[in-house]
């Protein structure tokens, strides 16, 4: 399991437009895009994820993605506005 703290943005820009599993069904979610944030925070460098899906709604909750290249983490995601690319979903590491 990855530890949330030490993540960094540019561990995800890689695997923009790759597919992530969610609680070990593949496919499930697409990494849209890596968002560096301008933030207070005390992490050296605050961003989010946005995923899409057009096939699985997920509620607000802590989900556990896996993918190939990256390895396990449980992320808690937030439903956002779906757009033509069908439902939205963030994660902020803030």
């Amino acid at each position: 399991m990855l530890d949330l703290a030490s993540l960094t943005p540019a561990q995800f820009e890689p695997l923009l437009g790759s597919r992530f599993a969610v609680n070990g069904i593949a496919d499930v979610l697409e990494l849209l895009s890596v968002t560096r944030l301008q933030s207070p925070s005390p992490r050296a460098e605050p961003f989010s994820l946005t995923f899409g899906s057009n096939t699985h709604r997920l509620l607000q909750s802590t989900f556990r993605l896996g993918h190939p290249d990256l390895g396990e983490l449980d992320l808690f995601l937030v439903p956002l506005q779906p757009d033509a690319r069908g439902a939205l979903y963030e994660a902020v590491f803030n």
